[in-house]
């Protein structure tokens, strides 16, 4: 019964929305009962759905178990597919609740934590006052899972910094982020009126993982120079950085956007040269995609404030 290969692109179309939701649920949970709770079905109707998914495709989609449930490599390849799916129904689904008003509906925004607090408060705060019907979902991710958010239409937009074109988004630019170095107010650097990036090599510095955009620019901006620099710690979130900087462990190098936010904790922020600098802040949305109207509005709103600050 379960020899036959067959592409999940293939047999999509075979499927039912409610098989597709069940099985997304089934393979992010790794359980049946979990599933049915989540999901409000019973275990028994759960497990049949993904029987027949398997029957349509003529291979097993989970491996079970008396303790657990394990996605097999075609599950693998098929939840991404499924998630497009999910994700276009659910955009089309808000598009259509509020397309001729902005009376009610939802938007959904995804950016890192930082860019959430330096780059979009303003716009959600005025969107929100306009508009208090609206309900506004913020998802802070790191760049990469931004990117995978919009992709699957979990997210209406994002903001993030992108060095690269991707197939399934459209790409705006909207401007070229400055970098600076933040330090404890008594710091050496805390008192030049001007840092180069010269000078900034001889202070150990406190690093975000070469998973971050912003780590990946310093990289560069480094390696331009033809300069290196040591890491005293290395962090996974903007805020560790923030915070260990503020316990004078060192310094950070992030972008202009955390200034107002560091300066409320009581960190110096001191600008660095911008020659060489590429750390492109872009607002990024599917392909194609048709935004609903608050979308729209909110997507519109974040890029005049961002305009309007940057003149």
């Amino acid at each position: 019964m379960y020899h036959r290969t067959v592409h999940p692109i293939a047999c999509a179309m075979n499927f039912t929305l409610r098989e597709f939701r069940v099985f997304r649920v089934v393979y992010e949970l790794r359980s049946f009962s979990g599933a049915s709770q989540t999901i409000h079905m019973t275990q028994s109707a759960v497990s049949k759905v993904c029987q027949e998914m398997e029957a349509k495709v003529g291979q097993r989609l989970f491996e079970r178990s008396t303790r657990k449930v394990t996605p097999t490599q075609l599950a693998h390849q098929l939840y991404g597919h499924v998630c497009e799916v999910l994700g276009t129904m659910d955009a089309a689904e808000r598009s259509m609740q509020s397309l001729l008003n902005l009376e009610a509906g939802e938007v959904s925004v995804a950016s890192s934590p930082m860019m959430c607090v330096g780059l979009l408060r303003g716009a959600v705060s005025a969107f929100h006052e306009a508009h208090p019907a609206i309900r506004i979902g913020m998802h802070e991710l790191s760049t990469d899972e931004t990117i995978e958010y919009v992709v699957n239409g979990k997210a209406d937009f994002g903001l993030v910094s992108m060095e690269e074109a991707h197939p399934k988004l459209s790409i705006e630019h909207l401007y070229n982020e400055s970098m600076f170095v933040i330090c404890a107010g008594d710091h050496e650097l805390a008192r030049k009126r001007k840092v180069s990036w010269e000078l900034l090599a001889d202070y150990p510095q406190i690093s975000l993982h070469s998973t971050f955009s912003t780590r990946r620019t310093i990289d560069r901006v480094f390696a331009s120079r033809h300069l290196a620099y040591s890491t005293s710690v290395e962090v996974g979130t903007v805020l560790s950085a923030i915070s260990f900087a503020k316990a004078r462990l060192g310094v950070t190098v992030l972008p202009g956007y955390v200034r107002e936010f560091v300066s409320e904790l009581g960190l110096v922020a001191r600008a660095l040269p911008c020659e060489g600098v590429e750390h492109p802040i872009s607002l990024i949305t599917r392909w194609n995609a048709r935004l609903s109207t608050p979308a729209e509005c909110l997507l519109d709103s974040v890029r005049k404030r961002l305009a309007a600050a940057r003149a």
